[in-house]
């Protein structure tokens, strides 16, 4: 009979796991940047920082000296809809940031096409993906239009989008479904223990 029981224990724990890794929302960054470039330099200690507080993912590639990063920083870029024209270069979710200085401004550059680096800004956008959904990495098969409206060129997206109502009916629905899921659990546990309960009375 015990062993029975450990069996059971162990099944609840295990359909459990799933409802635990729903709730890891990580935030992947593609920060692009120089060897020698002082802006850059003072990214990469706020990023790491940012990596303390967040459940974030840097993904950092020198693009001065090395010409597989200048490639796919070309790419990237041309799928954000702007240039690979200068670092440091930071994309996540939806969003796209040149530059990097101290400040809480949102400025969309037309000129680049992207926003400006506030680093108040940066921690806005991953904190907002990581309470969200999280963000996938960037993906060369699909065409963002970076814009003031923050436009999308594909329904397919590879991110999950920002302060929408997509978004919001999405974490809604999946917080249900969570729900639904530990009600079941919990009364398939109710049921065991009912079950153990019965069979010991009746030997008894």
């Amino acid at each position: 009979m015990k062993t029975i029981i450990l069996a059971l224990i162990s099944i609840l724990l295990i359909t459990l796991i799933p409802i635990v890794n729903a709730e890891n929302k990580t935030v992947c960054v593609y920060f692009f940047y120089g060897e020698t470039c002082p802006h850059c330099a003072q990214e990469k200690p706020f990023l790491s920082r940012l990596e303390e507080k967040y459940s974030l993912e840097v993904h950092s590639f020198e693009v001065y000296f090395n010409k597989e990063n200048q490639k796919l920083f070309e790419n990237i870029a041309k799928t954000y809809g702007t240039t690979a024209s200068g670092v440091p270069t930071t994309f996540i979710g939806e969003k796209v940031f040149v530059g990097y200085a101290e400040g809480d401004s949102e400025i969309y550059d037309s000129r680049t096409h992207a926003y400006v680096g506030y680093n108040k800004v940066i921690e806005k956008i991953i904190k907002q993906y990581a309470e969200c959904c999280g963000a996938k990495c960037p993906s060369t098969n699909i065409t963002i239009i970076n814009s003031n409206e923050s436009q999308i060129g594909s329904s397919e997206l590879p991110f999950t989008p920002i302060n929408t109502s997509s978004a919001d009916s999405s974490v809604s629905s999946n917080r249900t479904i969570n729900m639904a899921y530990v009600v079941g659990v919990i009364f398939f546990g109710i049921i065991v223990c009912v079950f153990v309960i019965r069979s010991r009375i009746k030997k008894g």
